[in-house]
């Protein structure tokens, strides 16, 4: 019945499907059919249901034999999920579901894989793990943390029986391949690089593999968002990222790649604790098996990217250096404008919808989740066309400009000295935000571009009043300071004149403006809404 009932449904699709609508509804068939096959087995492990001598309507299942050289999910001697840990099983269950990637690459045979399926895949070695592994690893763990727990040694391990490597690299105009094209087995141009990843990420002993051109379903708005949200957590939970450098040769060359003129090449970089690269034709740059390790590379790309050597080999995602973090990103270019935006969620670890549609308006909105957990005047660091949004906010990460150090004796000062508002909130108003404010056409102070690398004396800012935005405060009097001869950064602020009581608007500048003063300054501090 069985039988006829499959050659039945090839036959009606035939005569009314396409070819690659059949592929595609045909390969789900047989994935389907496999997974009950496994499920089947796994209840009845020999075949029989319902002995059909003791005159019960029922049925007998003959199964098909497994392969023995088959690892996704033998049957192993001596071994069940029955007599499998339960702590084990759980952790496993929820690493597979809330952890790792909604689909994968099996390496062996280059398929996409469902986190349901990755499970049945797997459980069976899981079920292997003994109470012995776990004390031994949870031993090893406490040497380098000593406050490690069982739990967190379950996870280590389960976490390595699944390991997984992630590919970074730059898209081909045309020719990558995508969901669609690996559920059909249709393999486009770009196919050659996929398979060459699968035998790197072998190589790594990794039987799972991500790349972000076949492994987002971009059909599905839901996985679509919940990869982007959640990319920068894979890449760094990723036994290994294995990078492709098609425009290198060697470590003389790497800097001129244009991979590192990409927006998402940025948290592919800073993500993975272990990175492989590769340069053209697939030729290792190093013997390492870890790149971040090697210093040499390292420092080339310290150099390229005018990222720290700590940040690019041990970097903690956060709001913390957001200035810093901004300047990483504002040489880098993306096809799609959202993606200016989305591709830093992971690194400034912000929670924000993805909408794609939304255009400018995206880094905006990431900006707001910024200032939500941001007490740095740094980030007012930026200059040029501000978001039509707010005029408190760039339009993109172009905006922000180098700063010069923060003054050397700034590391002698007390801890209850702060420098700037620390209590930076939207509100329907706008951004509001307690600055020192200075009358530039009383001449108390020096006015400064930042043209370049150069402060340029300029007084063609005199019809503006300055609202300094690092200014000292030493105590909670609601009192700012001013130092002399120290460089304070301002925004430039006038009154509205067509309403003077709407407050002050933030002026928009090609450059920073600083101001000096030659003798220290003690006023009231003043509140604006940008």
């Amino acid at each position: 019945m069985g039988n006829f009932f499959e050659d039945l449904v090839h036959q009606v699709m035939d005569i009314t499907m396409e070819d690659n609508d059949q592929m595609a509804l045909k390969a789900k068939f047989h994935k389907l059919k496999r997974e009950v096959i496994d499920d089947v087995r796994d209840i009845f492990p020999q075949g029989q249901i319902t002995p059909p001598t003791l005159g019960i309507k029922g049925l007998r299942v003959n199964l098909p034999p497994k392969n023995p050289n088959d690892r996704s999910g033998p049957d192993l001697p001596n071994s069940s999920t029955k007599s499998a840990i339960p702590e084990v099983m759980r952790i496993f269950s929820t690493y597979v579901q809330n952890e790792l990637p909604t689909y994968l690459i099996y390496v062996p045979d280059k398929r996409l894989v469902g986190r349901n399926e990755v499970k049945q895949m797997f459980r069976k070695e899981v079920a292997l793990i003994t109470e012995e592994a776990i004390h031994s690893r949870l031993v090893d763990l406490r040497e380098s943390c000593p406050t490690a727990e069982r739990e967190d040694a379950i996870r280590d391990i389960v976490k390595d029986t699944l390991k997984f490597a992630v590919l970074s690299h730059r898209w081909l105009d045309t020719g990558e391949p995508t969901f669609s094209d690996i559920l059909k087995s249709f393999r486009p141009y770009g196919y050659e690089k996929l398979v060459k990843f699968c035998e790197k990420a072998n190589e790594f002993g990794c039987r799972l593999a991500w790349s972000d051109t076949c492994c987002i379903n971009k059909d599905s708005s839901t996985e679509l968002e919940e990869a982007i949200r959640s990319m920068f957590k894979w890449y760094r939970d990723a036994y290994v990222c294995i990078a492709y450098l098609a425009d290198s040769t060697s470590v003389d060359d790497l800097h001129e790649d244009v991979w590192f003129t990409r927006g998402w090449t940025l948290q592919e970089l800073l993500a993975p604790w272990r990175m492989k690269f590769y340069v053209r034709n697939w030729e290792p740059l190093t013997s390492n098996l870890n790149d971040k390790e090697n210093l040499e590379v390292m420092g080339v790309l310290s150099r390229a990217t005018r990222i720290p050597l700590d940040d690019l080999r041990h970097f903690q995602p956060g709001i913390r250096n957001v200035h810093e973090k901004m300047m990483w990103a504002s040489t880098r270019t993306t096809t799609r404008i959202e993606d200016v935006a989305y591709s830093l969620i992971g690194i400034f670890d912000v929670s924000m919808m993805v909408a794609y549609g939304e255009g400018k308006r995206a880094f905006y909105r990431l900006m707001e989740a910024i200032i939500l957990k941001c007490d740095q005047w740094q980030i007012f660091a930026w200059a040029g066309p501000s978001s039509s949004d707010s005029p408190a906010f760039p339009e993109s990460p172009r905006g922000y400009r180098p700063l010069n150090p923060v003054d050397s004796n700034d590391a002698l000062l007390p801890s209850t000295v702060w420098r700037g508002d620390r209590n930076i909130v939207m509100t329907k108003r706008g951004l509001q935000i307690q600055v020192f404010l200075v009358d530039l056409s009383q001449q108390e102070v020096t006015v400064y571009e930042k043209i370049d690398t150069d402060d340029v004396q300029t007084d063609a800012y005199s019809n503006y009043s300055a609202g300094v935005v690092d200014y000292w405060c030493y105590d909670t009097s609601g009192d700012g300071i001013l130092q002399p001869e120290q460089e304070h950064l301002c925004v430039l602020l006038r009154p509205d004149p067509r309403n003077p009581y709407a407050g002050w608007h933030k002026v928009t500048t090609p450059n920073l403006v600083t101001i000096r003063t030659k003798s220290k300054l003690r006023r009231t501090l003043t509140s604006v809404w940008l």
